[in-house]
Parts: C-alpha cells; structure tokens; sequence
C-alpha cells in the first residue's frame, strides 16, 4: 500500500488550462464592455483556485452591478468558450512519465475548485482519469477534499499554483509544492516557498519534501 499521498490541483498545474480560463473570463463579460471585462478577468486572476460559481457572484454584483445575466448563462457561455480549447491542450510529457510510472506507487489525487463532473469528463477525455484514485471538485471546497484525503494520516503533499491553494494546505497541515507559470510568477517571485517550474525532477523533488 503506498504511504504517500500526491494531491494535484488541475489548472495550471495538470493542465495549462488556467490561460483558456483567463482568457475565457475576458471573452464571455465582454459584450458588458471591455473595461468591466478586463476587471472581471482581473478578479479571476487574484482569486485563482476558487469556485467560478463564487467569482460569478461577485462580479454579477460588483462589476457588472445591473446586469441580469444568471450564473448559469454565464457557465454555459464559459464551458462553450473553454472545453475544446481546454481538450486540445498537450499534457507536460514528464508529468504524463510521472503518472504513468508512479500512479500504482503513490495514491494520485485531483483537488480543484473546477466543478467535479467537468473535471472527470476532461480527465476521461485526456485518457489519464484512470492514473487517480479519486477526483474531488466544486461545489465542495479544497479543504474539505484534504481533509477526505488525508484521513487515513499518511505523507501527503499538495501541488497547487494559487493563494487558494496554499491556504487550503496551511489549513489542513499539509505539505506544499507552488508550480510556477507565467500567471503566478510575480505574484510569488518574492515569497520563500518550495516551488517548481517544470516536472523534470518531480518525485525527486517529492521524495526530498517527504
């Protein structure tokens, strides 16, 4: 039985699906102008990781203010903008060497804010599904998937790109590994964190955390 558990959030970190995303929160509140477009893209950017159910509340009331658009059409119009685009993105090739190699050696987890059904579709569709244990998704929060995951007490470590991400892991005591991208760099070019910006070294890097 393995005895260390490996949580991966999934965009920006199995995917580079968080810049189909940005773009996608730009293009669907653009017919409200591209000024309240660039903001409610702003907003997507600092709150990375976050349910975007919770971000269309927010901007539904603190940007577009009038609107009378539903958090529904805004799904449909995002999920329409953003899943083929997101299924034609090529997985890391040591990443995928990574799953392929080591998923029968650790339990491999996905921990994301993106909804559940969304994610396990995707995951099928990329043919890596079958290299996790579980998938956990919105509505629940990442907390509360750690807090599943890390029942049985084992070594855990959580591989996030967000604030969200690293308060999740504080949260439940858990150990953290950032991956880098060009979204996050500025952001924690500053904060002393243990970080990774390519899956060249990946279980080295793990086992020296462990």
């Amino acid at each position: 039985m393995p005895n260390i558990q490996i949580i991966f959030d999934f965009d920006g970190v199995i995917l580079n699906s968080h810049i189909v995303k940005a773009r996608g929160f730009y293009e669907i509140f653009k017919i409200f102008g591209k000024n309240k477009a660039k903001k409610a893209k702003q907003y997507h950017l600092n709150k990375m990781g976050i349910s975007r159910y919770k971000k269309f509340n927010h901007i539904r009331k603190n940007i577009l203010t009038n609107a009378t658009i539903t958090n529904k059409e805004l799904n449909n119009f995002f999920v329409k903008y953003c899943f083929n685009k997101i299924l034609n993105l090529k997985i890391d090739k040591k990443l995928l060497q990574f799953l392929k190699s080591n998923y029968k050696k650790y339990e491999l987890y996905i921990s994301t804010g993106s909804p559940h059904k969304e994610i396990v579709r995707i995951l099928k569709k990329k043919k890596i599904y079958k290299f996790f244990k579980k998938v956990y998704g919105s509505p629940s929060i990442k907390i509360e998937h750690i807090k599943k995951i890390k029942k049985y007490n084992k070594k855990t470590i959580f591989i996030g790109d967000s604030i969200d991400d690293i308060k999740a892991a504080k949260k439940t005591n858990t150990t953290f590994l950032l991956k880098i991208h060009n979204q996050n760099k500025k952001l924690f070019s500053k904060i002393n964190i243990n970080k990774i910006s390519n899956y060249s070294n990946l279980e080295k890097k793990i086992i020296n955390l462990m």
